[in-house]
């Protein structure tokens, strides 16, 4: 059986584009092939990123596009193993470049990130860096493709040695490369890709996660296929994964915001250890002048967002001013004298400094406090159902939120007597009143 080791570096961000890839075809006696190249990105490189790997827009400037070194890509992984250190990552860089060029890219796949957890439990850390360095193999050229592949390379053969070949056969006949003790991809693999709510059981038959998805199966296959430690820890400890489908998205929200605070799972902490804490509200100044500001959620009246970190709302106010060409001095985002920052890179236009006039730049603050209020909240709201031959409901009277429901399609859905009798009854709260607000102001169906 052959093994292609593969490392690639990339752009960052969201397109992600591969700048440097290297590939060791090996039967774990000798290297049988290899590629390695530098790949024009034909997107500019980030500093923090060409600090990192130390490739720049210069080095790559006469280097190849992905399409003029795809074909030595498909042959050196040509009847192999895909391996690599958190091998979702690499794969599915490589496989996105492949989308672009209408290519469907498939290989089998082994992580040398769980292999190591599973052959050589223990580690502090599985990082390809400090896994490396407990094991005495040397890594020369970190965080560029041939070095990191190489260093994976020895990994695999060390990992290997301490097993046999049919051990490895047996994971990808089998796909059991999840994290999972209890579970198999292959039981994964039953599961719907529904719009629902996915609970994870442990041994003591308690409900100790609870998720919710478009793809129900993805979703759940995503966790087992984690490398991160806390999606570990859940997945050893689930021994069964149970689902209900809601038809839609809006009403898998709800259910799933209703069922943690019902059954209080362990490994939900982050819904019940971190609130909304902050807020975006506005106020006008001394001069008249409206500025939009962040501040502590119990400090703000009617706040016009909601946020769990204060990271998280100053990005998003920073995006919303850049977008609005609104300025950084007049968003509590900076302090001094004259003009913003913003006004020198020609993003902001001058009410810092006199150049642009109160009444113009309060009339463009108020288009987007605007655009920022959530709409109230009257009348029910109908989704699609969880079949064909069904509508799905969220009861709103009032002005109030009473629960969720499915109707028979050509119900007459006036008739709130046939509505209240389908209903699952729920409590009204912030968390259904955002849920309900960020649907409607999104426009979701």
């Amino acid at each position: 059986m052959l093994y292609s080791i593969i490392d690639v570096e990339t752009t960052g961000g969201t397109k992600n584009k591969i700048t440097d890839i290297s590939i060791y075809t090996t039967d774990c006696k000798t290297i049988v092939r290899e590629f390695h190249a530098l790949v024009n990105p034909n997107i500019p490189i980030p500093y923090f990123i060409t600090r990192l790997t130390g490739i720049s827009n210069e080095m790559v400037e006469n280097a190849p596009y992905f399409h003029e070194v795809a074909k030595q890509v498909l042959e050196a992984t040509r009847d192999s193993i895909f391996v690599a250190h958190n091998v979702n990552f690499d794969f599915n860089v490589i496989k996105n470049e492949f989308k672009e060029l209408g290519y469907a890219f498939s290989r089998k796949k082994l992580c040398t990130v769980k292999l190591s957890r599973k052959i050589i439990p223990g580690h502090k850390s599985y990082s390809l860096g400090k896994i490396c360095a407990d094991l005495d193999i040397p890594i020369h050229g970190r965080h560029r493709a041939k070095g990191d592949a190489f260093a994976t390379l020895q990994l695999f053969k060390l990992l290997y040695n301490k097993k046999d070949d049919v051990f490895f056969q047996n994971l990808i006949t089998h796909r059991q490369i999840t994290v999972s003790n209890n579970l198999s991809e292959q039981d994964l693999n039953t599961l719907p890709n529904t719009i629902g709510v996915y609970y994870f059981w442990n041994q003591a038959n308690q409900i100790i996660y609870i998720g919710k998805s478009i793809t129900i199966k993805d979703r759940v296959i995503s966790h087992f296929r984690s490398a991160v430690k806390k999606e570990i820890k859940l997945c050893q400890e689930t021994v069964k994964v149970t689902y209900e489908n809601t038809g839609s998205d809006l009403i898998a929200q709800l259910k799933e915001s209703a069922e943690i605070k019902k059954f209080y799972p362990l490994f939900n902490y982050r819904q019940k250890k971190i609130g909304e804490t902050y807020g975006l509200t506005y106020f006008t100044n001394n001069q008249n002048i409206i500025e939009l500001k962040i501040d502590y959620l119990k400090s703000i009246t009617n706040p016009l967002l909601t946020f769990n970190k204060a990271d998280k709302a100053r990005q998003f106010l920073r995006n919303c001013i850049e977008k609005n060409n609104l300025c950084l001095k007049y968003s509590s985002l900076e302090k001094g004298k004259g003009s913003c920052f913003y006004f020198q890179l020609k993003k902001c236009k001058g009410i810092c400094c006199g150049k642009q006039s109160v009444k113009e730049y309060n009339k463009v603050i108020l288009k987007v406090i605007t655009s920022l209020q959530p709409k109230k909240i009257k009348d029910s709201i109908f989704t699609s159902g969880r079949t064909s031959g069904e509508i799905g409901v969220v009861q709103i009277e009032n002005g109030v939120y009473k629960g969720y429901g499915f109707l028979k399609k050509g119900t007459d859905i006036s008739d709130t007597r046939l509505i209240n009798d389908s209903l699952i009854k729920q409590k009204d709260n912030r968390d259904v009143r955002r849920i309900i607000s960020s649907y409607m102001k999104n426009d979701l169906s």
